[in-house]
């Protein structure tokens, strides 16, 4: 006869255990990764992104210690570039699998935020803890992005 640990563990009134899950079976990963759930997580990102910008002189994002920018072009440092950003993660959220290209951009956009981040923290500009926030939210939502795009075409959840 053969053995079986987890009838006998329920007989001695010990539950029996809980298979675990691999990381991509979690199901908030798996929530996460749904095309138009990711769509507006970016989009999210973006308005607070845009707000950020806004409010400049509350210190709530961003504290400019009373300084202005100057320059040139330092008008295009502020310019809510996130706006239309976020209208199109939206307008593309009603329908992820027909705008799939989207996330291309998602991930350029993410990759980029990083990588400008590190070069301000290089150049000091930006302190440690004024990058922080920024980059884990955009590493994680480009590694969602990367995800999304790289997994095999049969596994791809419909929207």
């Amino acid at each position: 006869m053969e053995r079986n640990p987890e009838r006998e563990a329920e007989g001695a009134g010990i539950a029996a255990p809980q298979p675990v899950l691999a990381p991509a079976e979690h199901p908030v990963l798996q929530f996460l990764r749904r095309p138009r759930i990711l769509l507006l997580l970016l989009a999210g990102w973006e308005v607070i992104g845009a707000l950020t910008e806004f409010f400049t002189s509350t210190g709530i994002f961003v504290n400019l210690h009373g300084n202005q920018l100057d320059g040139a072009l330092a008008g295009r440092a502020l310019g809510w570039e996130q706006v239309p950003l976020a209208v199109l993660y939206i307008y593309c959220s009603r329908d992820p699998v027909r705008y799939a290209r989207v996330f291309w951009l998602a991930l350029i956009e993410q990759l980029a935020a990083i990588f400008a981040n590190i070069y301000h923290l290089g150049a000091g500009d930006l302190g440690i803890e004024s990058i922080i926030i920024p980059v884990s939210i955009a590493a994680a939502l480009s590694a969602l992005v990367f995800l999304h795009l790289f997994q095999p075409r049969e596994e791809r959840e419909p929207a």
